[in-house]
């Protein structure tokens, strides 16, 4: 279960964003230890209505990663790589224990070539980005034709210190070029723990809820 330790920041008086998500997520290494990765194939599988060989061979690109080694479950994909502004500094949380690839960048930036992944994530990162128009550009651009997107996000939320953005239902049509195959909605628990809000399926009966959505990039 995942403490939304963030939201306890907010009104309080933090240095910056990526402060305050380092602040986040050493805390949770104090309550932990080793942050702990074994949810992460279902949440990138059976969340979405897939099995895990719909990976195999593919190029994956999870933004806004996190420190917990979110594709280290994806062994058949040919490449897995995490993208995420705070990797150099997650390197102090153990991440290079990880099998997976880290690259130290903003999601409004991404350090890599057109078209080059076959399957892009967002799970509870699109919220947190500066500039959500310029995320969903750049989602766009590095995704193959065909790639699918894979998006969790929380909609209607009160921005926080590292969650300034509150996003609407439409999120995933603002993004040009993709068509939206399958979605679903969800209500939050209390303790905003989003994937356990989705195993448990939870109706969605007004204010902060879940959007997901799998979303296949239509070619040019």
């Amino acid at each position: 279960m995942v403490a939304r330790v963030r939201d306890r920041l907010r009104g309080a008086a933090v240095p910056s964003k990526d402060d305050a998500e380092m602040a986040y997520w050493s805390q949770r290494v104090a309550i932990e230890g080793v942050l702990g990765n074994a949810h992460y194939a279902h949440v990138f599988t059976a969340q979405f209505g897939l099995e895990p060989s719909f990976f195999a061979g593919k190029r994956v690109l999870d933004v806004g990663c996190g420190p917990r080694g979110s594709l280290e479950w994806c062994d058949g994909a040919a490449q897995r790589v995490g993208l995420d502004p705070l990797a150099d500094r997650y390197r102090e949380l153990g991440i290079d224990a990880h099998a997976m690839t880290y690259v130290h960048a903003p999601a409004e930036r991404m350090p890599f070539a057109d078209g080059a992944f076959d399957v892009v994530a967002t799970l509870n990162s699109l919220d947190h980005v500066d500039d959500v128009g310029q995320a969903l550009d750049e989602i766009t651009r590095v995704a193959a034709p065909g790639a699918t997107w894979l998006l969790t996000v929380e909609v209607g939320h009160e921005p926080t210190a590292t969650e300034p953005h509150s996003l609407g239902w439409d999120v995933a049509e603002r993004a040009a070029g993709w068509n939206v195959q399958w979605s679903a909605r969800n209500g939050l628990r209390d303790d905003h723990d989003i994937y356990a809000s989705i195993d448990e399926e939870l109706a969605y009966a007004g204010g902060p809820g879940l959007l997901r959505a799998r979303l296949k990039r239509v070619p040019s």
